[in-house]
C-alpha cells in the first residue's frame, strides 16, 4: 500500500517526532523556569549568609550586654574598684548595688535573687540574698562552689574570660553570672557571681537584641526581626529558651565566645523576615522566552500535524469501508451469476445473455476499482509514469463507452458523444481511460435514474483540449468543488447516500492530470448538473516543442 494507506507513514513518523521534540522543549522549558526562578544553590548560599550573619549580630549584641549588666553588678569588687571589701562584706555591697540599680526603672537589670563570693585560696562560699541576708549553706552551695572553682580555672587559664555566664543540669532552673577578682601577680583569687533566673533572664536578653539586630534589603528597608526565633543551650545542653517554630525555617547556630563561652545559640527567620531578591536576568528572560515560543510553536505545528491526521485516518477508516462495500456488491452479482450458469439454471438464452453481461459489468466495475486504488497507492510515493503519444479522441471515448456500457444501461441512464472528428490529445490511453471511466461513474453514481450523460471535447486553445463529463444531478457546490479532489473528501450530503464510493475517483483524475501536463476540474453543467473536465495538451502541436519528459 502507499504512504497513505500504510499503518506508518512518514508523516505520522513525522507528526511523533513533532510531539516528541514538543516534550524535550516543554520540559525544557519547565527545568529552565523552574531552575531560574527557584535557583536552590544561589537562594541557599543567601539565606545561609543573611541568618549567619544575623545569627553574628545576635550573639554578639547578647555578649556585649551580659558584660554591660556584669559591669553595673559588680563595680564595688572590679579591679578599679576604691577599696578591697573583706570577705564578709563584699556579697553584701554586690547585693546593695544590686538593690539600686532595681529601683531604676529606665534600664534594663540582671533581676539577681542572691550573690555569693568563692574564695580561691580557702575554698569558702560566703552566699548573700539580694535583700541582704546571709544564706547558709544547703544543697546548691555545692553546685555554686562547683561552678566557683572552674570559673578560677577558667580565669587562671584565660585572664580575659572574666566574665562568664553559666547555665547547666546542676542549677537547675537558675544561671549564674561571674567575674574573677585577680590578685597583683594576676592570679584569681576570688569568684563573684550573682544567681538569675535562666528563662526569664534568656528572653530578656534575646528580646532585647530582636530590637537591636537590623537587615537592610535591596530596596534600603529596614526589615524586622521582633519575631524571630531563638534557641540557646548550655554546654550540656540544657535549654533555657526556645521559641522556634515551623514559621521560623531559616536557622543558623552558632557557638559563642567571650562572656557567653560555652553556650549553643541558634538563631531562626520567617520567610518574610529575609529580604532576599532573585531577580531574573535579561539573559535568562530571553532564554526562557526563545525556549517557550520554540515550545508553542512546535506544540502548535504537532497539533495541526495530529488533527489532519485524526481527519486523514477517519477518511482511511470510511474509505476501507467504502471499498470494502464496493469491492462486495459486484463481487456477489458476479458470484450469483456465475452460480447460475454453473448450475444451468437459467430459463433460456436471454437470460443467459444477461448473466453473462453481468459477469461482464461487474468484473469491470472491480477492475476500475482496483485500478483506482493502485494508482493512488503508488502515487504517495511516486506519480504515474505514463507513455506519452498522440491519442485519438473518438478512440478515447469509445474505450470508456465499452468500459461502463453495461453499468449506465443498468442504472436505467443513458450516454451521449459530442466531440469534434479528427480531435486528438497527447497521453497514456490507459490512464486518459482511467479518468474519463472514474468521470462517468460519478455520474452515474450521483445522477438522476433516467438522465442523460454527455461525455464530450472542445478544442479550447491551439495547445489544449477539454475532455468532459455533464451528468444532469444535483451539482457541486462552488466553494466544495476544489476540496472533493482530495483523497477521501465527500459532499456531506452524499456520504450516507446508499452508493458513496471510495472517494478516490477525482483524486486519482487529478494524479493523472498532473502526470499527462494537464489538469482538472469541476463547472457547473448547462442543464444544472456537474461538468467534470480533464484538460490536456493538444496532439496538434506537439510537434512545435519538445516532447514532455517522463514523469517519476
Amino acid at each position: 500500500m502507499s504512504n497513505d494507506l500504510r499503518p506508518k507513514r512518514a508523516s505520522d513518523i513525522w507528526t511523533n517526532r513533532l510531539w516528541i521534540l514538543a516534550a524535550v522543549l516543554g520540559a525544557a522549558s519547565v527545568v529552565s523556569t523552574a531552575t531560574i526562578i527557584h535557583d536552590t544553590s544561589r537562594q541557599r548560599a543567601a539565606l545561609h549568609s543573611v541568618v549567619r550573619s544575623t545569627a553574628e549580630q545576635v550573639v554578639a549584641v547578647t555578649g556585649s550586654h551580659v558584660e554591660i549588666l556584669a559591669v553595673e553588678a559588680f563595680a564595688p569588687v572590679m579591679a578599679w574598684a576604691s577599696a578591697d571589701p573583706s570577705n564578709e562584706s563584699a556579697a553584701a555591697a554586690l547585693a546593695r548595688v544590686a538593690r539600686g540599680i532595681s529601683r531604676c526603672k529606665c534600664r534594663d537589670t540582671l533581676g539577681a535573687t542572691e550573690f555569693f563570693r568563692y574564695d580561691v585560696a580557702t575554698r569558702s562560699l560566703t552566699r548573700i540574698a539580694s535583700t541582704g541576708a546571709q544564706i547558709p549553706a544547703d544543697a546548691r552551695s555545692a553546685a555554686l562552689e562547683g561552678v566557683a572553682r572552674r570559673e578560677s580555672d577558667r580565669a587562671r587559664t584565660n585572664s580575659a574570660l572574666a566574665i562568664h555566664f553559666t547555665v547547666g543540669r546542676e542549677l537547675g532552673d537558675h544561671a549564674v553570672l561571674t567575674v574573677a577578682q585577680h590578685d597583683s601577680v594576676g592570679v584569681p583569687s576570688a569568684i563573684y557571681g550573682a544567681i538569675t533566673n535562666a528563662h526569664l533572664f534568656a528572653v530578656a536578653l534575646f528580646n532585647d537584641a530582636a530590637t537591636r539586630v537590623s537587615l537592610v534589603d535591596s530596596a534600603g528597608r529596614l526589615a524586622s526581626l521582633r519575631t524571630m526565633g531563638f534557641r540557646v543551650a548550655g554546654p550540656d545542653s540544657t535549654t533555657i529558651l526556645a521559641t522556634i517554630d515551623d514559621a521560623h525555617p531559616f536557622r543558623s547556630s552558632i557557638r559563642a565566645v567571650g562572656p557567653l563561652d560555652g553556650m549553643t545559640i541558634t538563631t531562626a527567620l520567617a520567610a518574610d523576615q529575609i529580604p532576599i531578591r532573585t531577580d531574573i536576568s535579561s539573559d535568562q528572560r530571553l532564554h526562557l522566552g526563545v525556549l517557550l515560543v520554540a515550545t508553542v510553536l512546535v506544540i502548535s505545528f504537532a497539533v495541526g500535524s495530529s488533527r489532519k491526521e485524526l481527519l486523514l485516518a477517519t477518511a482511511r477508516s470510511d474509505f476501507i469501508a467504502s471499498v470494502s462495500h464496493d469491492l462486495r456488491m459486484p463481487l456477489a452479482q458476479i458470484l450469483i451469476a456465475g452460480e447460475t450458469l454453473t448450475l444451468e439454471r437459467e430459463r433460456n438464452g436471454a437470460e443467459r445473455r444477461q448473466l453473462s453481461h453481468a459477469i461482464v459489468r461487474e468484473a469491470r466495475r472491480l477492475v476500475s476499482i482496483v485500478d483506482n486504488v493502485l494508482l493512488f497507492s503508488r502515487s504517495g510515493t511516486k506519480r504515474p509514469k505514463p507513455v506519452l503519444r498522440p491519442l485519438l479522441v473518438d478512440e478515447l471515448f469509445n474505450d470508456a463507452i465499452e468500459a461502463v456500457g453495461l453499468a449506465v444501461e443498468d442504472a436505467g441512464q443513458s450516454i451521449a458523444v459530442r466531440a469534434p472528428t479528427s480531435l486528438a490529445v497527447m497521453g497514456d490511453r490507459q490512464l486518459v481511460r482511467q479518468a474519463l471511466v472514474n468521470f462517468v461513474d460519478n455520474a452515474l453514481k450521483y445522477g438522476v435514474r433516467g438522465q442523460r450523460i454527455e461525455i464530450g471535447a472542445d478544442h479550447v486553445s491551439p495547445t489544449a483540449v477539454q475532455l468532459y463529463v455533464e451528468d444532469q444531478g444535483p451539482g457541486v457546490p462552488a466553494d466544495e468543488r476544489a476540496r472533493v479532489f482530495e483523497p477521501y473528501e465527500r459532499l456531506v450530503r452524499d456520504r450516507t447516500s446508499e452508493r458513496t464510493g471510495s472517494g478516490l475517483g477525482l483524486a486519482v483524475v487529478r494524479e493523472i492530470a498532473l502526470a499527462l501536463n494537464g489538469r482538472a476540474w469541476l463547472d457547473e453543467a448547462s442543464g444544472g448538473g456537474t461538468r467534470a473536465v480533464i484538460e490536456l495538451p493538444s496532439a496538434e502541436h506537439v510537434g512545435a516543442r519538445a516532447p514532455s519528459p517522463a514523469m517519476t
